[in-house]
């Protein structure tokens, strides 16, 4: 075998595992040195307290995971200024919502928070879109975080708090604001 031809098969090989690792490894080698939650001891009063871990702070005996999930911008024809059902578009639109999916099950839904809360900017062009496009977003938006089926979301509280993406501009202002608060639910 050549040199040239042996260099061709290293730079396939480095090729092929970086390919695997950036499409699905990467979503499951981070988990084995992932940080938990923090553990707190519970004693029979209402407030626990662990001078060792806390410096003498009191903890309520019942807390919450909280998972924040902020800025998720799903692209719209307003993200690459596209044509909205261009098939660039949708290519991009498959793999940046795949991307999304696959990060927010891999890496929030194994801690198992009680609470997710979506902080703003949804969808990148919200007050620039059509009522049309706008519920094909929100169906979008459902579909990448699992909010349609029950995949593990089922008994967990999840709270949304619209940004200027959602609602308006400084200087573009939805044209119903309280429209796009009510099409959430």
């Amino acid at each position: 075998m050549k040199q040239h031809d042996k260099l061709t098969l290293v730079f396939c090989g480095v090729w092929m595992v970086t390919l695997l690792y950036g499409e699905m490894f990467a979503y499951w080698v981070p988990s084995l040195w992932a940080c938990s939650w923090p553990h707190h001891h519970h004693h029979r009063s209402r407030y626990s307290i662990s001078s060792s871990e806390t410096n003498g702070a009191m903890y309520p005996r019942d807390y919450k995971k909280v998972a924040v999930l902020t800025d998720p911008q799903l692209m719209d024809s307003t993200s690459l200024h596209l044509p909205s059902k261009s098939l660039a578009l949708e290519i991009a639109q498959f793999y940046t919502d795949l991307y999304m999916r696959r990060a927010f099950f891999a890496s929030i839904l194994p801690f198992r928070p009680d609470v997710i809360v979506f902080l703003g900017d949804y969808f990148d062009g919200g007050p620039y879109l059509s009522d049309e496009e706008w519920q094909e977003s929100l169906q979008r938006f459902r579909h990448i975080f699992g909010l349609n089926e029950a995949e593990g979301l089922a008994d967990i509280q999840v709270y949304f708090i619209p940004g200027n993406h959602d609602v308006g501009y400084e200087n573009v202002y939805f044209h119903k604001p309280e429209n796009g608060l009510l099409r959430t639910s």
